[in-house]
């Protein structure tokens, strides 16, 4: 028997990984997004213009309005030079602004989805599990660990996913990472990728599975890792990616700096997902054939 279908709010349902889950949930579920300027409509998916995302009022009015069953929250890039250069930003919508929506919805007793990322880690030793101690060195890992505690801490019904980088395809006015590696490899320009920084990349598919299967099941109150099976550096997923495209990979350049401090290993564990929600897991190679 397939299970009942519930009205589910997406913030920041515009964005690659907001945009993909609305995609897939709205063929089972009433779905309604927010976006702030604009959006690639997608078929049966409702459509908020969110102004305000970090005011009180706004958060609480905006989950009144529709009284989702759930909330989920993907609002903010994860392009961490970006993070660090803009860091009231990166606080206000990773942080300051989950946690106003976290509380609106749990007034109403919604269930709260987070999507946080491998961020969180500091990255020295790899292979994360979730029991292990979160450390961010970086922003935005700092901003998503701030909305993560503040979400177990005040929350009865909720679920967290910290994603490793996450393979598909953007829209127009949200591109995903790979997207404009390709796009900026067709105007021939030079990018530096660095090769020491590795973490295990998947599909997005493998999240927007898990987050069906926690809504279906009514799985609350964990914490759950989505991940690749084969570990890789940001260089070398660009050169593979390009070679698949037909692309010319050697316009990928190496970013590492021999005084390089920061962790280099964000890799996840993500067993726990895979014996708790059942999803398939994924080689490198099996998520790169998934983008032709």
């Amino acid at each position: 028997m397939a299970a009942p279908k519930k009205k589910i709010l997406i913030v920041g349902g515009t964005g690659f990984v907001g945009g993909n889950l609305a995609k897939a949930l709205a063929t089972h579920h009433q779905v309604i997004c927010t976006f702030r300027k604009d959006f690639t409509p997608m078929p049966g998916v409702e459509y908020f213009r969110f102004a305000d995302i970090t005011d009180k009022e706004q958060c609480k009015a905006l989950v009144q309005k529709f009284q989702p069953e759930v909330v989920i929250y993907t609002v903010g890039s994860n392009d961490v030079a970006k993070a660090e250069k803009e860091v009231i930003l990166t606080q206000a919508l990773h942080s300051t602004a989950a946690t106003l929506i976290m509380t609106a919805a749990d007034y109403i007793k919604a269930k709260f989805i987070l999507i946080s990322s491998d961020w969180v880690f500091s990255g020295t030793e790899g292979n994360y599990s979730e029991s292990d101690t979160a450390m961010p060195y970086s922003q935005i890992g700092k901003a998503k660990l701030g909305a993560e505690n503040f979400v177990r801490s005040r929350s009865s019904n909720h679920v967290i996913f910290r994603a490793s980088l996450l393979l598909g395809r953007g829209t127009i006015q949200h591109p995903a990472w790979l997207d404009t590696l390709r796009e900026r490899q067709l105007f021939n320009e030079k990018i530096a990728l660095p090769k020491k920084v590795v973490t295990n990349p998947v599909h997005i598919s493998l999240l927007i599975d898990a987050v069906e299967k926690v809504i279906d099941q009514d799985i609350r109150n964990k914490t759950f890792h989505i991940g690749g099976l084969t570990k890789t550096s940001f260089f070398d997923l660009a050169q593979l990616f390009l070679k698949k495209m037909d692309l010319n990979p050697g316009l990928i350049e190496q970013s590492d700096t021999s005084n390089q401090t920061s962790g280099t290993d964000f890799s996840l564990n993500f067993t726990q997902t895979i014996r708790l929600l059942k999803v398939e897991p994924l080689l490198l190679e099996q998520s790169l054939d998934l983008l032709k």
